[in-house]
């Protein structure tokens, strides 16, 4: 969970993974969003999927995404997701909506530890779609970039504060979007929270 500031805005954020069963299958839940100016923010979905390994460091996704806010539909989803040479966390997963909307969303992350329990933690995400979707505001193409960047002190290893920092950028046709509507092209956001484990 975290409380988020930035460009006149404020709200929280969450980004939440789940999982339950042996180490070759599990049954994943993930959800991520955030409640801004007391709206629920339009990135926010979650997703129920089968996690089934097929190396000892990468493994399969299938499921189903369920969008919220304007425009919210439910979307079939299928990817993969594993730990990459020099410790890059990846995920990479495709999404097929009932009305033939085909979308891509690609994740990467890394950890530095800076002493046993500081930890620096960097995330860089992107979001393809193959047409506009006008009610939740975003074009066909590439549609944004976001990095993040995360400070955390494990005070133990399920107890974790942290501080960071967002920015996200808009690009393409949901670039012209944003414009046309009055909204900024891209957002910068400090954000103040913990990471949780149990």
């Amino acid at each position: 969970m975290e409380y988020l500031n930035g460009d006149g805005r404020s709200g929280a954020a969450w980004d939440v993974y789940a999982w339950y069963g042996p180490d070759e299958q599990k049954l994943w839940v993930r959800s991520e969003g955030g409640v801004v100016d007391g709206t629920v923010d339009d990135t926010t979905s979650a997703e129920a999927l089968w996690w089934r390994a097929f190396t000892p460091f990468w493994a399969t996704l299938l499921g189903l995404r369920q969008d919220f806010g304007p425009g919210s539909h439910t979307q079939l989803a299928v990817g993969v997701e594993g730990l990459a040479p020099y410790w890059f966390d990846l995920q990479a997963t495709g999404y097929l909506a009932a009305d033939g909307r085909v979308s891509a969303r690609l994740k990467g992350s890394y950890e530095v530890l800076l002493t046993n329990r500081l930890i620096l933690a960097a995330e860089a995400e992107s979001n393809l779609r193959s047409k506009a979707n006008p009610r939740r505001g975003v074009g066909a193409g590439v549609g944004n970039v976001e990095l993040a960047l995360r400070v955390r002190y494990e005070f133990v290893r399920k107890v974790a504060p942290h501080v960071g920092f967002d920015w996200d950028r808009a690009l393409g046709e949901t670039a012209i979007r944003r414009r046309a509507d009055g909204k900024p092209m891209s957002e910068a956001k400090l954000v103040v929270g913990a990471r949780l484990w149990w």
